[in-house]
């Protein structure tokens, strides 16, 4: 018998072949491959000058709040709101003993002597 690493270099193809399905390759990707472009940009905002006869109490805001501002990336929400009736369903007694793994669940607990077995 042949290890791995044997067989490998048994039935690995010859150097022609290998250096051929390269060169192909390269001429696909080549050929498929598309320029780059460049993103077009927008002009950059210039704020309009404040005449200096307005009085400040009716001063607007020029533009619309930009989109950063009105989101926060990754906020921080409520994750765990307990509920008896789910915890009782997902990981209660009964539940253990609907399937093989959750009976063995509770095997091994009897086993090690725990007061409790499951909610």
């Amino acid at each position: 018998m042949f290890c791995l690493r044997c067989m490998r270099g048994a039935f690995a193809p010859s150097n022609p072949v290998t250096s051929a399905l390269k060169q192909a390759s390269r001429a696909t990707s080549q050929r498929f491959a598309q320029p780059q472009q460049q993103r077009p940009t927008l002009p950059a905002r210039v704020p309009a000058p404040v005449k200096e006869d307005t009085p400040t109490s009716s001063l607007r805001p020029l533009s619309q709040p930009s989109l950063p501002t009105l989101q926060v990336r990754g906020a921080k929400r409520t994750t765990f709101k307990p509920s008896h009736r789910v915890r009782k369903r997902r990981h209660g007694f009964l539940a253990r003993l609907r399937t093989r793994t959750g009976r063995r669940v509770l095997l091994r607990r009897k086993l090690k002597g725990r007061n409790t077995l499951s909610h």
